[in-house]
């Protein structure tokens, strides 16, 4: 969203480089002379044009200028004006120069000799600057958005009416519009009648609609790998519907994205990327990246993406601002008409733009603006004009009203084998503000990931009439959410406006939908016709076998506390202070089902666990807490006779609470109460409760399970609403020497520094399932299903306060270090997040501690194993498994679904290790399988072998029929 304080920054910018009209009448003191980039047009050629400019009052009597350059003399009349003149455009003579050279005006007025010099350095005759139309989609932000929705909708219709009066303009200024977000589209075809919606399309099939991609501008590094894909799926069944091809996206205000969106451009279909971030709110280093297109290569080499960041998106508000209405204020805008298109123009700002690329060294001779007159604003109108009179002027730089279709196309089209190759993570800066909604956010997370298994079960079961409009209708939810519009602009100020309620209860109303449509997607898909009694059904959603603690609800397991399996072996379990019925589930196939039944009887009790008011331990972990902090202070494993110290020292899991901004006033927790929650045999825990700044109350569970390789922590705060700044962490100091930093990402991960392109973001890290901290012998695994946001070696989140211009606490580099801090909530923004946060919010955490070096396969099991977890029903009568498996040296299936049609099954496959991998397609339950690589659209794209190489690191989406 355009930032109020980053447009007053960009207005004084541009201002600043305008020569503005004086309010006095009094005559010029001097003149001095600016060179340009430009070439004016002329009866006797192109010329490169300089601009005379009037010091300390304005020119208003005639004159004559004998101009000299380049060897070459020429004399001009300036008539005179009552109104008087502050600049002249002046062209000199001579054809363009290939060198340095000096050019000189004597201006005679007045009885007087003024005399005035630049030096003019060689510059391109034919520069091309496209200007793509579009208004920044906020859904919300600058009014409730419902108002935002009609707004963006209208600017629709408008557009085409105004595309097709300037038909017949030259084809440089003919209109065009970008709608920038599908959500737009979707909902304006949703309302529209026949004839409304023949009418879109057939601007769409004329140029005068564009449609990029993406459904919304959205946090790339909050979605997971699926929900990133899906991101791009909306658009691509409405174009293939009605057939046309998408293969760009624009993302406005955001800064920075995830590399995922390059590893999945082969599945979407995007294959071009224009970035218009904000101005310089927040952006940390961002801004270094204007204007140097590469393509972005996705981390198996084998994808790529014609990325371009231009400059800031609210270029043409910051131009044209003063001679329009302010529409943040405007309840109901409607596109305005100045009267004179051509005044708070690109004059002089473009020239002074491309000067600067000259003297870059940029090597094109072409760039792009986007020209949008503030978020959720109306179309300018007075645009194509604009641009017709600007070509009828000038020769150079040419202006072209574009879409980001037309851009890219031309771009590549020139400059194909110039553009450089980059690979890397464009690490986002904006995901902090997620964290002051830290318990919507943490449901957010845990519906995308039961939604996955929601779908996953379903392929399983081989259940007939597929809900696929359902499923869809809960991604976009979840997209929603995720989309970078948290509130209102004034969230921050006026926390209790109106407006600034509702547009934050529609929000949380996203995940709260999506929550609810996947509860019912997920009772749909475990429904049994008729349970068997006292059975439960353990389905396992992920490719391999797996063995694990599951939890029967009490509903569930009135019978009793006995547990056998489907051969009557009694099977360790434990009724939980909660009510529920532990046990373990041993060996659950991979995307198939183990059943159990319950029975009248104890619990038949197993196990190594010990438990002590200090201290915990399953037989293969044992944890030590400090009596006075409630902190852990030790854990050691225990692999294969060899103790792993993961933690030695004080402080692990540790709460601190930042007030402002300032480290040195971090507070922690006191009066640790420890008492035993959860005695065992199969399941230890012990409940740490403290006071804490910041909160009514903490607690900390820690919790062990018989012979599981696994720690979890399980941290809740009952939140005080506070609306003065805070942030609260928790500490997670690892006993791991020379360690590096890995993380999860949509479609991979990456080693934090070393894998992130420079000037992205440093100072704290989105992880999508897992954090990994090794050395070459030994390392952790430490994940969070709840809390996305960490930071490597120490809080760097200190004096974040405020719109940051340009600021010093930005990082340009992250050392290593084995010790890490979960932000799990902040209010440090001053727009759009929210003021404050209140009530109950639980974040889970798990460690599991690996003997040796860094296994991103490994890391990646553990973290789809912490994220869905095995999922208990009622017993049905069959037995449940998919049709297929999927086999291949570090390769893992990131998600399964029924194919839309109810022909086959979807499964989206990734190679994670550093070679290529073949992937084995094994019928389980039919004789013959059909597979073809897909898409995001379910197309049949290449048909495959049952065995077939994944590249390293590389993605892949199949399509397996029986």
């Amino acid at each position: 969203m355009n930032k109020l304080r980053a447009l007053a920054l960009l207005i004084l910018t541009i201002a600043a480089l305008k020569v503005n009209a004086q309010t006095n009448s009094r005559h010029f003191g001097a003149i001095t002379l600016q060179p340009t980039v430009a070439y004016l047009k002329s009866n006797s050629g192109n010329k490169r044009m300089v601009r005379l400019l009037f010091k300390d009052g304005k020119n208003f009597d005639e004159a004559t200028v004998e101009i000299s350059f380049n060897g070459q003399t020429d004399h001009i009349k300036i008539p005179a004006s009552k109104v008087g003149e502050d600049i002249i455009e002046i062209g000199l003579p001579g054809p363009p120069v290939a060198v340095a050279t000096q050019a000189t005006v004597k201006l005679h007025a007045d009885n007087q000799t003024y005399v005035a010099r630049c030096i003019v350095e060689p510059a391109k005759a034919d520069w091309r600057v496209y200007v793509l139309p579009h208004s920044h989609v906020d859904i919300g932000y600058t009014n409730v958005q419902a108002k935002v929705l009609k707004l963006h909708m209208d600017n629709i219709d408008e557009s085409i009416d105004l595309a097709k009066k300037t038909a017949n303009y030259p084809a440089e200024a003919q209109f065009k519009w970008t709608t920038e977000a599908i959500w737009v589209v979707e909902n304006y075809l949703k309302k529209a009648d026949a004839a409304k919606k023949e009418r879109f399309w057939d601007a769409v099939k004329k140029g005068w609609i564009s449609l990029d991609g993406a459904y919304g501008n959205t946090n790339t590094s909050m979605t997971d790998s699926r929900q990133l894909m899906e991101m791009f799926a909306t658009g691509q069944r409405l174009a293939k519907q009605h057939g046309v091809e998408i293969h760009t996206m624009f993302q406005g205000d955001v800064p920075g994205a995830s590399w995922g969106l390059a590893a999945q451009s082969d599945q979407t279909g995007i294959k071009y990327f224009l970035s218009g971030p904000n101005a310089s709110d927040r952006i940390g280093n961002l801004a270094k990246w204007q204007d140097k297109p590469f393509y972005w290569v996705s981390p198996s080499g084998k994808q790529k993406l014609l990325f371009w960041q231009c400059q800031p998106y609210s270029i043409g508000y910051a131009l044209k601002g003063t001679r329009i209405p302010n529409f943040f204020t405007v309840e109901d805008p409607k596109p305005y008409y100045s009267g004179h298109p051509s005044d708070n123009f690109l004059n002089p700002y473009l020239f002074d733009y491309l000067g600067g690329l000259e003297q870059s060294g940029f090597p094109y001779n072409m760039s792009i603006l986007t020209w949008a007159m503030s978020d959720n604003a109306p179309i300018d109108p007075e645009l194509p004009d604009a641009v017709k009179a600007w070509n009828e002027r000038y020769a150079s730089p040419k202006l072209i009203i574009t879409s980001t279709k037309q851009f890219f196309t031309d771009f590549e089209a020139s400059y194909r084998d110039r553009i450089p190759n980059f690979s890397g993570d464009y690490t986002e800066y904006w995901t902090d503000g997620v964290s002051s909604a830290a318990r919507e956010t943490a449901l957010s997370r845990e519906t995308s990931d039961r939604l996955k298994q929601a779908d996953a079960i379903w392929a399983i079961r081989d259940k007939p009439s597929y809900p696929a409009a359902d499923f869809n209708e809960t991604w976009k939810n979840l997209l929603l959410y995720n989309e970078h519009t948290w509130g209102a602009y004034n969230s921050v100020s006026e926390p209790e406006n109106e407006k600034v309620i509702s547009e934050w209860a529609v929000k949380k109303g996203y995940v709260l939908h999506a929550k609810g449509l996947t509860d019912t997607l997920t009772d749909k898909a475990i429904a049994v016709p008729a349970a068997k009694a006292n059975g439960v059904d353990v389905y396992n959603t992920l490719s391999w076998p797996r063995t694990d603690v599951v939890y029967v609800a009490a509903s569930l397991s009135r019978a009793g506390d006995l547990v056998k399996d489907v051969a009557g072996k009694k099977i360790p379990s434990q009724r939980l202070s909660t009510g529920e019925l532990a046990f373990i589930a041993k060996g659950v196939p991979g995307f198939g089902k183990s059943t159990y039944t319950i029975n009248p009887g104890n619990a038949f009790q197993q196990g190594e666990s010990k438990i002590t008011e200090t201290g915990l331990s399953n037989g293969i972990y044992t944890v030590n807490i400090d009596k006075q902090s409630g902190d852990i202070n030790r854990i050691v494993k225990n692999q294969n006779g060899k103790n792993l110290v993961v933690v030695d020292s004080s402080g692990f899991n540790k709460y601190l609470y930042m007030p402002g901004d300032s480290l040195q006033k971090i507070e922690t927790s006191s009066a640790a109460a420890i008492t035993i929650k959860e005695k065992g045999p199969l399941v230890v825990s012990l409940l740490v409760t403290s006071k804490a700044p910041g909160v009514n109350s903490l607690t900390r569970e820690i919790r062990l399970v018989n012979g599981l390789d696994k720690v979890e922590l399980i941290n809740t705060v009952d939140k005080i609403a506070i609306r003065r700044k805070e942030s609260v962490h928790f500490a997670f100091p690892f006993n791991v020497a020379g360690a590096q930093v890995r993380y999860s990402i949509p479609w991979g991960n990456l080693t934090a520094e070393t894998d992130q392109l420079p000037n992205a973001n440093r100072n704290w890290y989105t992880m999508q399932r897992w954090v990994d901290v090794s050395n070459a012998s030994f390392g952790v695994t430490w994940s969070s299903p709840d809390a996305p946001l960490f930071e490597i070696g120490k809080i760097t989140t200190g004096g974040l306060l405020g719109g940051l211009h340009h600021a010093p606490q930005w990082l340009s580099y992250t050392p290593q270090s084995s010790q890490i801090f979960s932000w799990v909530m902040n209010n440090l923004w001053h727009t759009n997040f929210r003021a404050e946060q209140g009530g109950l919010a639980t974040f889970h955490y798990f460690l599991q501690a690996h003997a040796n070096g860094y296994d991103s396969f490994k890391a990646e099991q553990d973290g789809l194993n912490n994220h869905q977890p095995l999922v208990v029903a009622a017993a049905s009568a069959g037995s449940d498994k998919l049709f297929f498996n999927v086999n291949g040296n570090n390769v893992y299936v990131e998600a399964i679904k029924p194919a839309d049609d109810g022909k086959g099954v979807i499964a989206q496959l990734v190679n994670c290790g550093a070679s290529d991998a073949r992937v084995n397609i094994n019928p389980q339950t039919s004789a013959i399988l059909k597979i073809w690589e897909s898409n995001l659209t379910e197309d049949k794209k290449t048909a495959l072998s049952n065995n077939f190489i994944l590249p390293a690191k590389g993605v892949i989406t199949i399509l397996v029929e029986k």
